[in-house]
């Protein structure tokens, strides 16, 4: 009876984790009030928020290959929905982004810190080949303040005030399947199977069956999600020493809201012999693969023009409205993306893994104009080691901490005055186990990463960015959807 008690608290504990998480990040989502405060934000969509959750972002990144193995705890990777697949407990997430980034010009520094919603997420199995998951995750934030102060001849000086906020959310829905799932018991019961083994075909008979073994560990998947949110950005030309020209305002609000797809393929094969010596520590190959088409999401906008001067007091007096468009219906063209990894996992201790992405924003189009964007790549390399995730016994606990570190560099998607923006980092993590029960199978993890890495340049009248970034993440892992034994 204490049992089912403790079962059922721990369910009940989830549930508020996950309704309390919700609520916080739509609180959050709906005041448009996460962003990352970079400069570079106001072109395209905005800054692009990372796949993956904690454990990815502590490896540089890395998720395209990454999958539950077959013993806690269990993750949720929305970079490839394929991993669905391998999840065998009930599992929830929640994560907190903390960023301080210093900004810097020829002529200026600035240091700005914020904190956002990192991701909310929820997964559980529905059979032995097939999981789900769904969540709230930021897909892009908006959020800058530039000046830019010219001499244009025949007009004197001008101050151009660039402002920008707002960001699009993404609410999933992901499927992952094994469609080979069961191959193997599905030979062993067939009628080929008893011919073999009444020829005493042995070999012929392992080798079909390590075949279908390793079609077996196939895996598919899809996120279906729903991208919302808008952002607000804002120009100013400014005329501070002309009296015969009034200031310039043009503001435009783009709100979206459409159906976007993504999908995912893994593949596992262990190798757990090596010329007939059985290996202490099977080694287990990953290979992944993630793929988006390019999409048209639906969008609106509205744009004010006008002119104005300021008063004696400062206040901002409208003079002209120069264009007033309201709710013009058009589509934001996504561009084609996808993405390849590969990893190596010993036994359960040992997991590098890597990845290479590509996304053709070249193509990115907002209301049948281009934004002259660059096509953007990425690389990641990340590592994991846990001396060993079952010890027991007092001064154990070091031994079931999760040791994590990666790096990762990308071509951004922006060419300014001629320079090709590139981004780097290189990030450390720890997953710390909060108490387990492998008998009612509930199991916690706080995971911490922290990123510190650079984006952009100061030469050539560009801005640098230098930053800090960490994530605070949280695991349960619960097994739901068993009926009680007792009342």
């Amino acid at each position: 009876m204490n049992t089912i008690k403790s079962v059922s608290k721990l369910k009940l504990i989830v549930f508020v984790f996950f309704v309390l998480g919700t609520l916080y990040s739509i609180h959050s989502t709906s005041t448009a009030q996460v962003t990352n405060s970079s400069p570079y934000s106001r072109y395209g969509i905005g800054d692009l928020s990372g796949k993956g959750f904690a454990q990815g972002f502590a490896m540089g990144g890395t998720n395209t290959a990454l999958q539950n193995d077959s013993t806690p705890v269990y993750f949720i990777n929305t970079g490839n929905p394929a991993s669905y697949s391998n999840i065998h407990l009930t599992t929830a997430e929640l994560g907190e982004n903390f960023n301080r980034t210093a900004l810097q010009s020829t002529n200026a520094k600035k240091t700005i810190n914020n904190a956002s919603l990192a991701y909310l997420s929820l997964a559980f199995p529905v059979n032995r080949w097939w999981g789900a998951s769904f969540g709230l995750i930021p897909y892009s934030s908006v959020g800058y303040k530039v000046s830019d102060h010219q001499e244009i001849n025949n007009i004197g000086g001008v101050d151009f005030l660039y402002e920008g906020s707002g960001g699009v959310n993404q609410v999933y829905w992901g499927n992952g399947i094994k469609p080979f799932y069961g191959l193997p018991q599905l030979f062993l019961k067939s009628k080929r199977y008893n011919r073999l083994k009444g020829e005493k075909n042995y070999s012929k008979t392992n080798k079909i069956l390590n075949r279908k073994k390793s079609l077996q560990s196939l895996s598919l998947g899809l996120n279906a999600s729903y991208l919302f949110g808008s952002f607000d950005n804002t120009r100013r030309s400014i005329f501070p020493t002309s009296s015969n020209s009034f200031n310039a305002r043009t503001g435009t609000i783009t709100r979206i809201g459409d159906f976007y797809f993504d999908y995912g393929a893994q593949y596992s094969y262990t190798i757990d012999s090596i010329k007939g010596r059985e290996l202490k520590e099977k080694v287990k190959l990953l290979f992944g693969a993630s793929f988006a088409a390019q999409t048209n999401i639906n969008a609106k906008i509205d744009s004010l023009s006008y002119t104005y001067f300021n008063n004696n007091s400062g206040y901002e007096i409208g003079k002209d409205t120069v264009q007033n468009i309201q709710n013009v219906k058009g589509t934001l063209k996504f561009p084609l993306s996808f993405g390849f990894g590969l990893g190596l996992k010993k036994g359960d201790r040992w997991l590098i893994a890597g990845d290479f992405a590509i996304q053709n924003w070249s193509s990115y189009m907002a209301f049948n104009k281009s934004q002259e964007l660059k096509n953007s790549m990425r690389v990641s390399l990340g590592a994991q080691y846990v001396p060993n995730s079952k010890a027991n016994g007092k001064g154990n606990y070091f031994k079931r901490i999760y040791y994590r570190m990666g790096g990762r560099y990308s071509q951004t998607l922006l060419e300014l005055k001629n320079t090709q923006l590139t981004e780097y980092g290189v990030s450390l993590g720890l997953g710390l186990p909060v108490g387990r029960n492998f008998l009612l199978q509930n199991f916690s993890l706080v995971n911490i990463g922290v990123e510190i890495g650079q984006r952009g340049t100061a030469v050539n009248g560009l801005i640098k960015e230098q930053f800090i970034r960490a994530t605070v993440g949280f695991t349960i892992n619960d097994r739901w959807f068993v009926k009680p034994k007792f009342d």
